[in-house]
């Protein structure tokens, strides 16, 4: 089984991306460029902020969160950073070498984790706050910090299968005080009541995560899976037979509320998962959830609060690395050398822009679209779709987001 994570998690704003490195100028702009609007981009030394129009680098690190950098420097603290400054606005020592894993979308709370990344058989979890270590807890097993819960108390985290080699993983809920791994709730109102997941129903990922994002408002963290067609969901494994007569899914969107502790996976249409999984990406815009699977040309629209599919489209397919990006009134999908324009509001393809070179990543603001090249980023007219700008970046991996 392909056991690869997510490139790119959203939490609140927060990009995961490996390494760290501290604030320093690191590319070379065009000459007479002016100051733009602050990016977020990945570069070989991990996450970096950079000024759109000069290229200057202004700050650097590993988990970014609404205007927070989050990174561990040469000392081992862990530091956190105005985004849009460079200023630390924290620095908290912790005890031995671990690395950054999860933080809080107010950057308030970081886990930090020890072990070998590749399977083991014990996990340390560090949880640290502006005033130093919080919780030091040592775990059985292969235990990965995913998100923390809106309370701060419970940390939601992967708990890989088998742990020395992992082939599948469970999404799981770390009790912070009482040091004790759980399963998650059954989704459901009930006045509040809360039952967790039986025994044996508990679901094992055994697919691939792609992408994901975060909803700050409704708490729910939504994330892309491609799967093999023996995967079951908690409703199949609780359920025997409901899914008969029905075509295998290869594709769905894991959602896991943070507030409330449980998760709902919606299927997505038969085609998707079935290209080359670097065509899969997700985006939200308002109450919806955009995925699309550029390699098969087909999109789908998920409803953020009925969590299920309002809208299938089609386009051209189109094969490469691919990235969604939402702007007010505009969607747009990035993939080889081209970006496709859908119409938010009727969900058609409304024009279609063609790039110098295979697109790395994109990102909107309300009066630009950036999409990354190699070695540069083009500033883009959303209205015309004509460049106007291009600022080198020696090394860009992708386009993240943009720093409001």
């Amino acid at each position: 089984m392909d056991m690869k994570r997510r490139e790119l998690l959203g939490l609140g704003g927060v990009v995961f991306l490996a390494g760290c490195t501290s604030p320093r100028p690191a590319t070379k702009s065009q000459p007479g460029g002016q100051p733009g609007e602050l990016l977020a981009v990945s570069l070989p030394d991990g996450l970096a902020v950079l000024d759109s129009g000069t290229a200057r680098r202004v700050a650097g690190g590993t988990l970014l969160t609404g205007n927070r950098l989050v990174g561990v420097d040469t000392d081992g603290r862990v530091v956190v950073r105005d985004a849009t400054t460079g200023v630390i606005v924290t620095a908290t020592a912790v005890r031995g070498r671990m690395r950054l894993a999860a933080v809080a979308p107010d950057a308030s709370l970081v886990a930090l984790v020890d072990g070998d990344p590749a399977g083991r058989t014990e996990t340390t979890i560090v949880v640290g706050g502006p005033t130093g270590e919080r919780h030091r807890l040592t775990l059985p097993g292969f235990v990965q910090p995913e998100a923390f819960s809106s309370s701060g108390t419970s940390l939601f985290v992967l708990d890989m299968l088998p742990p020395e080699h992992p082939d599948r993983y469970r999404v799981r809920v770390l009790d912070l005080a009482a040091g004790q791994l759980k399963a998650l709730n059954l989704p459901g109102e009930n006045a509040g009541l809360k039952v967790l997941v039986p025994e044996g129903a508990e679901e094992e990922m055994r697919g691939e995560g792609r992408q994901a994002v975060f909803d700050p408002g409704r708490e729910r963290l939504f994330t892309l899976y491609s799967h093999q067609p023996d995967h079951q969901h908690v409703r199949d494994l609780l359920h025997p037979g409901a899914r008969d007569g029905k075509p295998d899914v290869h594709a769905f969107v894991h959602t896991l509320s943070v507030r409330d502790g449980w998760a709902v996976c919606v299927d997505l249409p038969a085609a998707f998962g079935t290209g080359p999984v670097e065509g899969l990406t997700i985006a939200q815009s308002a109450e919806e959830v955009w995925v699309a699977d550029a390699g098969k040309g087909v999109a789908a629209v998920i409803h953020a609060d009925a969590l299920a599919v309002m809208q299938e489209l089609t386009f051209e397919p189109v094969t490469g690395r691919a990235a969604l990006a939402a702007g007010v009134d505009r969607i747009h999908l990035a993939v080889g050398s081209r970006v496709l324009v859908f119409a938010r509001d009727t969900k058609a393809h409304v024009a279609t822009w063609t790039l110098p070179a295979d697109a790395r990543g994109i990102a909107v603001s309300s009066q630009h679209v950036y999409v990354g090249q190699p070695d540069a980023v083009l500033r883009i007219d959303p209205a015309t779709g004509a460049v106007t700008g291009t600022v080198g970046v020696a090394g860009l991996g992708g386009v993240e987001r943009v720093i409001a």
